[in-house]
């Protein structure tokens, strides 16, 4: 009557773990691992496995459909790695296993046999991380094959005075639950043990069920005792413990062969990477889930939570112009329609603060806030700017964007640019400097013809003497004269040298604009230059260099930007004051003093090492010089 209660009860536990082992071993898939640090591109390790435990091989990308935060996608690429076990083997030494066969070899010896033939046949580079444990703690901890076997035939327990129990398991819990040195790494724990006394066996490793499933931990048994207890409390307990947490149940108690440790842990040496391209445009938290495609149906992978930090791409100029001169080309220096540059190279760089560089949409170049360039293609780092319509001297700003394959765009901090236009002369200037050769020429042809002139007049004064007497001596003979008619007064000469223009260049003012007052070039010795007048036709006129502050352009090293002012006051007289130049300006050889001087006609005026002569277009009345007697 014991015999039957005692074969039901364990039918029943045999019966209730089978059942309870078949609802908990469906098809899973998990992802192990997210890496997120080539984002666009993101990559998830994934472990896929049918109901029986074994690694679902042969996916691929069409079989996988992506959920990026509940966005669906689709895997890029996907393909499947090798990653070494970390694996524990915990001894849990008793008296069972100290009983010896007919050849006098205990059962431990046969266990100890099996364990060092499979740790010698580990190839040498095995990367496993191999782990031993008793009761009294761990023996050897995270070692290649070579040590953990030295270590296990090092290891010679009191089988017979020794009492197994649970510690064992534990120790190896927490040993094999260390942070795996590789990712994507899978654990295992073989357990090795004999029968335990203990009425409340089933109660007592129900939390190390729940623990290593939890901790995704397979327990391998291998249950060493005699053949009677496979039906025991024990061997039912340490059977469900296998099942429940995707492991396998071996009884050795004579001379049954011992599973091979590698068909164990194949299917934890595998693992699928996937691969797809981000879509997300935000920082922070985000979620990974999967839905797999197998011959046993679609399996899902939860969500698993990652980070990524997303920022949109920075341009930066590269040694942006500061300053641009546009003016006609040398070998062309009157061309007006022709300014050069007519194009202007900006370079920039783009940098990705997030560290993650990706492919670039476009960057456009914007003057003033309107797009003048871009680049849809590379280069993206070069723009190519068409100074053509930019015909006025000013200032405008630059700034640049860049836009990314996700849509994230930034522009630049903006660059002022200053633009200096120098315009060549027009009207009667423009036709005295772009002629000025053909109007030398004339000249001298039209001296030349002159010179002709006085020869041919000479010659002909030149008359023969006899008829030169003749001719004095009808003028002598009182018949012959002529009989003088009444004129007016002749004119003094003084007054027909006072009717005539001062100076020569007032004969050519039909030539010159009509202007109030004239300066007029002198030489170093103080004769007039063979320089065109300049006319003072403003009310206020500058001197300078910079044709930007100076109305009239003076050039020579000892011109200040902005030399000197000429202001005609509202009584009509001029004033002339200097702007702090380094070389001065001077009239009649004295400084001119911050207050200004008034100009005379006449004046001599000194801008540096420039001379000239103030002339007013209507000078005033000489006055006639007196004679007084002296009394």
């Amino acid at each position: 009557m014991r015999r039957l209660f005692r074969f039901l009860l364990t039918l029943s536990l045999f019966t209730g773990t089978q059942a309870f082992a078949r609802a908990q071993t469906a098809a899973s898939a998990e992802i192990a691992l997210i890496d997120a640090a080539n984002f666009p591109k993101i990559s998830a390790l994934v472990d896929v496995y049918d109901a029986n435990g074994e690694f679902i091989a042969g996916l691929g990308p069409s079989d996988v459909i992506v959920y990026e935060d509940g966005r669906e996608g689709k895997a890029d690429t996907i393909r499947r790695s090798e990653v070494p076990v970390q694996a524990v083997i915990a001894i849990n030494p008793g008296a069972p296993m100290a009983i010896r066969d007919s050849n006098g070899v205990s059962r431990y010896d046969r266990v100890i046999a099996a364990l060092g033939q499979w740790a010698e046949a580990q190839p040498s580079d095995s990367a496993d991380d191999l782990s031993l444990v008793s009761l009294s703690g761990s023996l050897i901890n995270r070692a290649n094959a070579r040590d953990w076997s030295v270590s296990l035939n090092a290891f010679k327990p009191d089988l017979r005075n020794s009492t197994p129990n649970l510690q064992t398991l534990a120790i190896a819990l927490d040993t094999v639950t260390a942070p795996t040195p590789q990712p994507g790494m899978k654990r295992a724990v073989l357990f090795v043990t004999p029968r335990m006394d203990d009425p409340n066996i089933d109660n007592a490793v129900a939390p190390f069920i729940q623990r290593a499933v939890d901790a995704k931990v397979r327990v391998f048994v291998w249950f060493v005792d005699a053949e009677e207890q496979n039906v025991s409390a024990s061997a039912n307990a340490f059977r469900m413990l296998a099942q429940q947490t995707g492991g396998a149940f071996f009884s050795f108690s004579r001379n049954e062969p011992f599973p091979d440790l590698n068909a164990y842990f194949a299917p934890l040496r595998n693992i699928y990477q996937i691969t797809y391209t981000s879509s997300l445009t935000t920082a922070g938290d985000h979620t990974l889930g999967l839905y797999i495609e197998t011959p046993q149906g679609t399996i899902p992978a939860l969500d698993k939570t990652f980070s990524v930090n997303v920022q949109p791409p920075n341009p930066i100029f590269i040694a942006p112009p500061l300053q641009i001169t546009r003016q006609p080309p040398a070998d062309d220096p009157y061309n007006a329609e022709s300014l050069e540059p007519s194009q202007q190279i900006i370079e920039i760089i783009v940098e990705f603060p997030d560290g993650h560089t990706r492919r670039l949409k476009r960057t456009t170049l914007y003057v003033d806030g309107q797009a003048v360039a871009e680049n849809t293609q590379e280069p993206f780092e070069k723009f190519l700017w068409d100074l053509s319509a930019l015909d006025q001297s000013g200032q405008h700003e630059i700034v640049v964007e860049a836009e990314d394959a996700l849509g994230l765009t930034k522009s630049s901090i903006g660059i002022p640019v200053t633009f200096t236009v120098i315009h060549p002369p027009g009207g009667m200037e423009l036709i005295l400097a772009k002629y000025s050769n053909h109007l030398v020429m004339g000249a001298l042809a039209f001296a030349g013809l002159a010179l002709l002139a006085i020869l041919v007049r000479s010659r002909v004064r030149n008359i023969p003497e006899s008829r030169r007497k003749k001719n004095r001596k009808a003028k002598e003979d009182p018949l012959t004269q002529p009989v003088p008619a009444l004129a007016e007064p002749p004119v003094s000469a003084a007054k027909k040298v006072k009717s005539q223009p001062r100076f020569g260049w007032m004969t050519r003012q039909n030539r010159l604009p009509s202007a109030p007052a004239y300066l007029i070039r002198l030489a170093n010795g103080g004769e007039p230059a063979s320089a065109s007048p300049i006319p003072v036709t403003e009310k206020d006129t500058t001197f300078g260099t910079d044709p930007v502050q100076s109305m009239l352009v003076l050039d020579d090293p000892s011109i200040s930007p902005l030399h000197a002012r000429i202001r005609q006051t509202r009584e009509g007289y001029f004033v002339i004051m200097d702007h702090g130049s380094v070389a001065g300006t001077w009239v009649n050889y004295e400084a001119v003093p911050r207050e200004g001087v008034r100009l005379k006609h006449g004046d001599r005026i000194h801008f540096g090492r420039l001379q000239y002569r103030f002339d007013l277009s209507q000078p005033p009345a000489e006055s006639e010089p007196k004679v007084v007697p002296l009394e």
